[in-house]
């Protein structure tokens, strides 16, 4: 989701402060009207944001509002998960916004429920892949998920998200 409060620049250099919230995207016959209401006319032509409402984009204060709509639109299309996703691979992997929708949407990445540790994921990856199956068991249980943990980690990006999964970026 995001909002931007935009501003009538002519009244705001007035001492008014003249504007109004608008959701993203949005239509250019709102966008418009919005323009109309807050007296974007022949004598007050400029505009500026003023505030702004978004978990994954920092709002200039005279970012072209079609480009905004853009990206609104980009964000609109993820659902909650790809949203946690989206979220983490721009905090903690430094993507931007495009880049880490583009990451989620060519499936680069992995989840793993249930876990505090790499030893955790350890134990998931072993059993997924099947690594210890034709191995027996008075074997197997000397394996060592701990070290295997500790090496996923150094060979991969892995993010520990607030809910207890964790995300392995894909590279």
């Amino acid at each position: 989701m995001m909002n931007i409060y935009l501003t009538n620049l002519g009244k705001y250099n007035e001492g008014q402060l003249i504007g109004e919230w608008v959701e993203l995207p949005v239509s250019n016959e709102e966008l418009q009207k919005v323009f109309e209401r807050i007296g974007i006319n022949e004598e007050y032509e400029e505009y500026f944001i003023t505030d702004y409402e978004c978990d994954f984009y920092e709002v200039g204060e005279y970012e072209n509002i079609d480009t905004l709509n853009g990206i609104a639109e980009r964000i609109e299309e993820l659902d909650e998960e790809e949203s946690k996703i989206v979220k983490a691979l721009m905090s903690e992997c430094g993507y931007a916004l495009n880049e880490a929708i583009d990451k989620v949407n060519s499936g680069d990445y992995r989840i793993y429920s249930d876990c505090d540790s790499m030893t955790d994921i350890a134990y998931q990856v072993v059993e997924e892949c099947g690594y210890l199956n034709n191995v027996p068991d008075t074997v197997a249980r000397y394996f060592d998920y701990e070290a295997f943990g500790r090496d996923l980690g150094i060979e991969g990006t892995f993010i520990f998200l607030d809910d207890g999964s964790c995300l392995e970026v894909i590279r």
